[in-house]
This record gives C-alpha cells, sequence and structure tokens, in this order.
C-alpha cells in the first residue's frame, strides 16, 4: 500500500485520482472526433462563463491572420 509520513494509506485517493483523470482523458479524446465539425470553424461555441476563451481566440485569429 501507498502510505504517506502520517501512516495514512492512499491507495483508494490514488485510485480515485487515476480513475477520476482516466475518465476525463477519455471525454477529451472524444470530442476531439468533432472537432472538423462546421461548428468549430470559428473557434467552437462557447458558454458565456467561458468568455475569456473566445476573447483570447478573437486575439490569435488576429494576430495569425
Amino acid at each position: 500500500p501507498e502510505v504517506i509520513d502520517s501512516g495514512t494509506d492512499i491507495d483508494h485517493s490514488v485510485e480515485l485520482f487515476h480513475r477520476v483523470n482516466q475518465q476525463d482523458f477519455d471525454a477529451c479524446e472524444r470530442c476531439q472526433l468533432g472537432m472538423d465539425s462546421w461548428s468549430y470553424q470559428k473557434g467552437g461555441v462557447l458558454v458565456p462563463s467561458e468568455h475569456h476563451i473566445g476573447e483570447f481566440h478573437d486575439w490569435v485569429r488576429g494576430h495569425i491572420g
């Protein structure tokens, strides 16, 4: 078992962390398949809370033409 200085076994936490990360990686990979869609021709669809990402996309497009 993986044990930290306090003597606590962290195997369950490490396993959970790994499982959640793997699910995130899998979801991201599935999303990449749709990047050829017309919806992404101008950077994709963002929700209002992601406005800063859209501004960054606009800034990059403005600098690379």
